[in-house]
């Protein structure tokens, strides 16, 4: 397996570089650490009981882990915040349109089909079959 070069994994670094600001704008770390608290408890409760208990308890909202609860505060101030930000601190951008006349300019000549048409009529006959070679004795 041939080595890597760093003008190949500079490419891949950026763009999962990208994804995860993506992924933690959206939001989807608290996605990934409930999933995480789910699987913890529900191998917590598998040891315990049942299954279907175990997904029961999981799922129900009262049998909560620590986990679940600093996901539940994670997410509500994270969307308490904009909420903050909208009062008087927030700054409003106002975009302007501004219209600029354009000067164009005619084209310098005609362009005409009709050369470039005879060319593929051409190109669409036949090729001039060649002339009969002699034999050679």
């Amino acid at each position: 397996m041939p080595a890597r070069t760093a003008s190949t994994l500079l490419p891949q670094i950026a763009r999962l570089m990208v994804v995860g600001a993506i992924c933690l704008s959206l939001g989807l770390q608290w996605a990934l650490l409930q999933g995480i608290a789910w699987t913890g408890m529900f191998i917590s409760f598998v040891r315990e009981g049942a299954v279907i208990e175990a997904v029961q308890k999981t799922f129900d909202g009262q049998h909560g882990c620590p986990l679940c609860a600093k996901v539940k505060e994670g997410r509500d101030s994270s969307q308490n915040q904009p909420q903050q930000q909208s009062g008087e601190s927030a700054k409003k951008i106002d975009a302007v349109i501004v219209e600029i006349p354009c000067l164009t300019a005619p084209p310098a000549r005609k362009f005409s089909f009709a050369i470039h048409r005879e060319n593929l009529v051409r190109r669409n006959e036949l090729p001039e079959t060649p002339p009969p070679r002699r034999l050679q004795a």
